[in-house]
């Protein structure tokens, strides 16, 4: 018996098509045919876009996480027996999100704490979307490693997200990875303590050396790769499930 796992995708859609094909390669090892069991909800990201609400202002999330509540509901009513989102910032808003659900939600933060765990790194960088960089929806998860996150600025912030448009979204990896290596120069002092996280689905094709492990070093930084830690999370919970089902029956 095999758990089956629901996505919510479309945020956007490269990152949906990661998570399928690695859920799916990983899932299986490789004399084994198949792949597993699986539903995907794919939203429109215009319409996510317009519904985000504004830092502080709670009332303002409300048509946004009604978007994602009801994803979960559909997912759930389709047999899935567990759920993730396929992307890095609708995590913000995960506690309202997953109110009331009825299956497990597997999180992107709880798969990235258990990571830095082993890691055990003082000091972290966050790479991501403006929201993700700015805002504090790593902060606990570090706290929890006893790590301190590296403060950045607005324009910090806006400077990468020009990075991302400019290279990542547009499929230009190569000349991506240049340039994410030359903003974190001058932004890391000492990297033997500290670890890069890349918080956005698009920067991993930039690094082959993701598909060797979830940290990973390159041109003598650490990296820990957020979307991968992501994925081993799901198909562990996946696992768990399937076990604990087959004890119940047996």
């Amino acid at each position: 018996m095999s758990a089956k796992i629901g996505l919510i995708g479309g945020v956007g859609w490269p990152a949906t098509v990661a998570y399928y094909e690695a859920i799916c390669r990983q899932a299986r090892a490789p004399e084994t045919p198949g792949s597993p069991a699986l539903t995907i909800e794919s939203l429109d990201m215009a319409e996510t876009l317009a519904a985000r609400g504004k830092p502080g202002d709670e009332a303002s999330w409300h048509s946004f996480d009604t978007i994602f509540r009801d994803a979960i509901e559909n997912i759930t009513r389709s047999g899935c027996d567990l759920a993730a989102i396929a992307s890095v910032t609708p995590h913000v808003r995960l506690p309202s999100i997953t109110q009331n659900a009825k299956i497990p939600i597997v999180s992107i933060l709880d798969a990235t704490v258990s990571e830095l765990l082993s890691l055990k790194p003082r000091n972290a960088l966050i790479l991501g979307t403006r929201i993700t960089m700015e805002g504090s929806l790593f902060d606990a998860a570090l706290s929890k490693c006893g790590c301190s996150k590296i403060e950045t600025s607005a324009s910090d912030a806006a400077k990468f997200a020009e990075l991302l448009d400019a290279f990542f979204y547009q499929g230009r990896f190569t000349a991506g990875r240049d340039a994410l290596l030359e903003y974190i120069e001058p932004r890391v002092h000492d990297p033997d303590s500290m670890v890069i996280v890349l918080a956005c689905t698009d920067i991993g094709p930039a690094f082959p050396e993701i598909e060797e492990s979830v940290i990973f070093e390159a041109s003598g930084y650490r990296f820990l790769d957020t979307t991968s830690a992501h994925i081993a999370a799901i198909l562990r919970a996946a696992e768990q499930l399937a076990d604990s089902a087959s004890s119940e029956i047996g």
